[in-house]
C-alpha cells in the first residue's frame, strides 16, 4: 500500500500525553500508537484518544523496542514520533535517544516522517541536544525532521 493510500501512522510514548498537545495536531483519521508502560497512563491514553492502539513498551528494554519497531513496520511504516520526557532524568533521555535510533528506518520508509521531541528543561538535556545535533545531518537527507521543544516545568501544588 503507498503512503497516500494508507493513515498517518503517528508513534507516541505515554508521557507525551501529560504535556499540551497544541503544537502536535493529530491528523483526521491517523492511525495513533501510544507505547508506554504506566498503567495508570496507558489506561488514560485509551480514554484520551479513542481508536488508538496501545502498545506496552519498555524503552529501556530493546527487546520491547524490537516488538515495537515490528508492530509499525506492520503498519506501513512511520510518519511521525512525537516523544516527551522529563529533561532532569538521564535514563529518560538516553531512552529518547534509543528510540529515536530504533524507528529511524520505519521514519524512513515512506520517504521521510517527522520526530517533536517535548521535554521539560533540566539538567540531562544537553545531552539530547548533542545526540540531536549530531544526527540531524545524515536523518535530514532522508527528508526527516526533528524537533525539540523545550516545556516549562509545570509545578503542581501538593494536596493537603
Amino acid at each position: 500500500m503507498r503512503q497516500s493510500e494508507r493513515p498517518a501512522v503517528i508513534l507516541m510514548n505515554e508521557a507525551a500525553l501529560a504535556l499540551p498537545m497544541d503544537g502536535v495536531p493529530l491528523p483526521e483519521g491517523a492511525r495513533i500508537i501510544v507505547a508506554g508502560q504506566s498503567l495508570v497512563r496507558m489506561t488514560l491514553a485509551e480514554l484520551a484518544i479513542p481508536g488508538a492502539e496501545m502498545i506496552w513498551t519498555d524503552f529501556r528494554q530493546s527487546a520491547s523496542l524490537r516488538r515495537l519497531h515490528a508492530a509499525i513496520q506492520d503498519h506501513g511504516g512511520l510518519d511521525r514520533m512525537v516523544m516527551a520526557a522529563d529533561g532532569d532524568e538521564s535514563e529518560a533521555m538516553f531512552s529518547l535517544m534509543c528510540a529515536i535510533l530504533t524507528f529511524l528506518p520505519a521514519l524512513r520508509r515512506n520517504g521521510g516522517g517527522k520526530i517533536v521531541l517535548m521535554v521539560t528543561q533540566g539538567q540531562a538535556v544537553g545531552s539530547l541536544q548533542a545526540f540531536l545535533q549530531g544526527l540531524m545531518p545524515r536523518i535530514s537527507r532522508d527528508r526527516v525532521t526533528a524537533t525539540l521543544q523545550m516545556r516549562d516545568r509545570q509545578l503542581v501544588p501538593k494536596a493537603a
